[in-house]
C-alpha cells in the first residue's frame, strides 16, 4: 500500500487536512454560540427598553390628563398653581426619561463589555 515517500506525504498531508477541519468546525461551533448570546443580551436588553419605554408613557399621559383636569377646574390664581405645578411635573419625568436613557446607554455598554470579555476568553482558547 505504502511504497514510496510520496504516499507517506499523500498521507499525512491527508491526515493534516482532516485536523483542520475538525479545529474549523469546533471553531465555528463557538464563535456561533458567542454570537447567540450576544443576540440574547440584546433581545433582553431591547424588551426591558420596550417595558422602561411603555411606562415613562403611561406616567407622562398620567401627568397630562391631570393637568388638563386642574386646568379646566382652576381659574384666576388657583389656575396659574396648578399650571406651575403641571409644568413642574413634566420636567421631573423628562429629567426621570434622560436619567433612564442614560441608564440604558450603561446596560448596552455593560453587554458591550461582556461580549467581549467572553470573545476575549475564546481567542485565548484557541492560541
Amino acid at each position: 500500500m505504502i511504497e514510496t515517500s510520496k504516499d507517506i506525504l499523500f498521507l499525512v498531508i491527508a491526515f493534516c487536512v482532516l485536523w483542520i477541519t475538525v479545529f474549523m468546525c469546533w471553531m465555528f461551533y463557538y464563535v456561533t454560540r458567542i454570537l447567540k448570546n450576544a443576540n440574547a443580551i440584546a433581545e433582553e436588553f431591547r424588551s426591558r427598553l420596550q417595558m422602561l419605554t411603555e411606562a415613562i408613557n403611561y406616567v407622562r399621559g398620567k401627568v397630562e390628563n391631570i393637568h388638563s383636569i386642574l386646568n379646566m377646574a382652576g381659574g384666576g390664581m388657583a389656575g396659574a398653581v396648578k399650571d406651575m405645578v403641571g409644568k413642574k411635573a413634566k420636567d421631573w419625568i423628562n429629567k426621570g426619561s434622560n436619567k433612564m436613557n442614560s441608564a440604558a446607554k450603561d446596560a448596552v455598554d455593560k453587554a458591550v463589555q461582556a461580549t467581549a470579555k467572553k470573545m476575549k476568553k475564546v481567542a485565548k482558547k484557541f492560541k
